[in-house]
């Protein structure tokens, strides 16, 4: 693989999509598509990817089913490929949240895009995970709750689904959208006196789908809803 430095090597000026791929196919390639041209579009990147050109690339590889990373930048387009991380956790147990130190700046165009300056999130991801928790939150600057370094979240009140605004400062990811296309699903301002307020609560991504979650630093939900699912 050739890889020629540009910006998004030198400052971080690039995007990129995790599409999870079952069978040997790209799940909702298309919308991953779709956000990834219109970063691009933003970052004026002239750069284009067909669900063709994927396509190409998945029949081409021995493993069928895997998380597969696409790496656009001024002068690259990179397909990468690794183990999804979620096939192998275990779903029936719930997972734990806490809050991160760092806040997400609402009024950044980088917290709505996808871009390769990402390593905020993991480096907070694994610094919980050190200390036993599953996935970091991040509040705002106002003390909004936006998002988790690598999901959207939900909440569920009696029948009702609440998520953060995306005017909060988070990323639209694709899973949230197929939550809210299938339930009806009220964006608000979550503040951390509304947390223990709800009965349910789940976190989503491409490559998780959905993962129920038991606690958010003590405030404790009910991870059994069976009558729920994506």
């Amino acid at each position: 693989m050739k890889i020629i430095l540009d910006d998004a090597f030198l400052f971080g000026a690039g995007v990129f999509e995790t599409i999870k791929v079952e069978k040997g196919r790209a799940i909702f390639c298309e919308e991953h598509l779709k956000r990834l041209h219109r970063s691009l579009e933003f970052f004026g990147i002239s750069q284009k990817i067909s669900e063709e050109e994927v396509q190409e690339y998945l029949d081409k590889q021995e493993e069928k089913d895997f998380a597969l990373k696409i790496v656009v930048s001024s002068k690259n387009i990179l397909y990468l490929k690794r183990e999804n991380p979620y096939l192998s956790q275990n779903r029936e147990k719930g997972l734990r949240l806490c809050f991160s130190k760092v806040l997400r700046n609402s009024t950044s165009a980088m917290v709505y895009h996808k871009t390769t300056q990402y390593y905020e999130n993991l480096l907070e991801k694994k610094k919980v995970k050190e200390c036993g928790y599953d996935e970091v939150l991040f509040w705002n600057e106002r003390g909004e709750l936006t998002e988790g370094a690598v999901s959207n979240i939900f909440f569920i009140k009696g029948e009702k689904l609440y998520t953060p605004a995306v005017s909060c400062g988070l990323l639209a990811g694709i899973i949230r959208a197929k939550v809210m296309e299938r339930y009806t699903v009220e964006e608000k301002i979550i503040r951390k006196e509304d947390l223990e307020t709800f009965d349910a609560c789940f976190i989503t991504n491409s490559l998780m789908g959905m993962f129920w979650v038991k606690e958010i630093e003590g405030v404790f939900y009910d991870n059994n809803r069976e009558n729920f699912m994506l």
